[in-house]
């Protein structure tokens, strides 16, 4: 997957009935499924299952059990609500019988109302920052089997600029700001942005969640793994122009890590919200 045009074609799923789909994998080197791709396909199916005039505005997703990527995902959608303003759906995909993620997502006319919005904490843009592949590349900070699958994603669909590199000391009160994009401007429908946006924001948000222990010369293997995923989406954005991904992880406990995450466009507004709780399991 080396583009954009490979993404759309990831994230496509072929339809059996009118709310039953299937789709392909993305080949990883740790031969579990991508997160994002399972979150981004579940969110496809149950776009197809509603009117063009209704757009997602909240999901929330429990991963329940590693995927294999040799295996074909089976989507299931089921209709929990239609009404005048809002839609309701429940996709659950499945390999060998078993579930192995379940996403709940809420679809809304646009209405118009109030308006506010954080502004942006952006300090540099991105045209003068070095690609995050180069930075992973030199740095001695991440342990190699992280960097590995960091590296892993590139050549990828979107580019990826960190603000601060990653041999810069971060500590767990520290905001990581990474500007991101697609590699190559591609025409999408409005529900393609929410999808590749969805896939996209699974990238960093719990390695940055660990990453201040690095630092502290903490050289335990650390195992990482999505448990759940919530996202709201407040405006229209899109994926070809620059986004800030702003994270910061509030808290580690019971071998569980949070991370919280906010987009921002090019002009500073707040387009959506991501909250991702992780293992972070210490392996000795």
């Amino acid at each position: 997957m080396e583009n954009s045009c490979g993404l759309s074609n990831l994230l496509f799923l072929k339809r059996l009935d009118a709310f039953t789909f299937i789709g392909k994998n993305y080949k990883t080197f740790w031969k579990r499924v991508y997160g994002g791709q399972v979150l981004a396909q579940s969110l496809h199916a149950a776009n197809q299952t509603v009117t063009n005039d209704r757009y997602v505005h909240s999901l929330h997703g429990y991963f329940i059990l590693a995927g294999d990527i040799e295996v074909p995902i089976e989507f299931k959608v089921e209709n929990l609500r239609d009404g005048k303003s809002f839609n309701t759906r429940r996709v659950t995909a499945y390999q060998k019988g078993k579930a192995i993620f379940v996403l709940s997502a809420s679809f809304q006319i646009d209405e118009l109302g109030l308006n506010q919005y954080e502004k942006s904490p952006a300090k540099k843009t991105p045209e003068h920052l070095i690609p995050d592949s180069e930075l992973l590349n030199k740095t001695k900070v991440i342990p190699e089997q992280i960097k590995k699958y960091l590296l892993s994603r590139h050549p990828f669909a979107f580019e990826f600029r960190p603000e601060i590199d990653y041999d810069k000391s971060i500590d767990y009160k520290s905001t990581r700001n990474i500007w991101f994009k697609l590699k190559h401007e591609t025409k999408l429908t409005r529900n393609q942005q929410y999808e590749f946006l969805a896939y996209a924001v699974d990238y960093d948000l719990l390695i940055m969640s660990v990453i201040s222990h690095f630092h502290n010369k903490y050289y335990h293997p650390i195992q990482t793994a999505s448990l759940d995923h919530a996202m709201w989406f407040h405006r229209k954005f899109d994926v070809n122009g620059w986004l800030l991904y702003s994270m910061k992880s509030p808290n580690i406990s019971g071998s569980r890590c949070l991370g919280t995450g906010y987009i921002y466009d090019r002009d500073g507004q707040l387009v959506a919200t991501v909250v991702q709780e992780g293992l972070s399991r210490i392996l000795k």
